[in-house]
């Protein structure tokens, strides 16, 4: 069965050099591929509205991250096997998710357009 990462687009911001991930169980976030969760297909499909909303989190193939990640300086000054956070990136993340998200993904790099700021 494919295994799948969470990707945590509310809490990737413009600042960060690498892209948010789901550590396993639901159990918070980090940045390094190795300290995230890994989630089963059926279980990422069950809950699409949770996992994969679009405006909050995307599920991606892992196998779509292994051949993203790069050696990435994070925000703490150390190093570690990350997604970068850059449009390239997003853009082959947001065209592999798992199923069309509800809303649409709209995440922060460096460069991207800014949200506007509700009225």
């Amino acid at each position: 069965m494919t295994e799948f990462i969470v990707i945590s687009v509310k809490h990737t911001k413009r600042r960060h050099k690498a892209i948010t991930l789901w550590r396993p169980d639901d159990r918070g976030y980090c940045w390094t591929l190795e300290r995230a969760g890994r989630y089963e297909e059926q279980r990422v499909l069950e809950h699409l509205g949770y996992y994969n909303s679009g405006n909050s989190d995307i599920a991606v193939p892992l196998a779509l991250v292994e051949r993203l990640v790069t050696r990435v300086e994070y925000d703490t000054k150390e190093f570690g096997i990350c997604l970068p956070n850059n449009a390239a990136t997003w853009s082959r993340l947001t065209a592999s998710v798992i199923r069309p998200a509800k809303h649409q993904v709209e995440p922060e790099y460096r460069g991207a357009p800014r949200r506007k700021a509700a009225a």
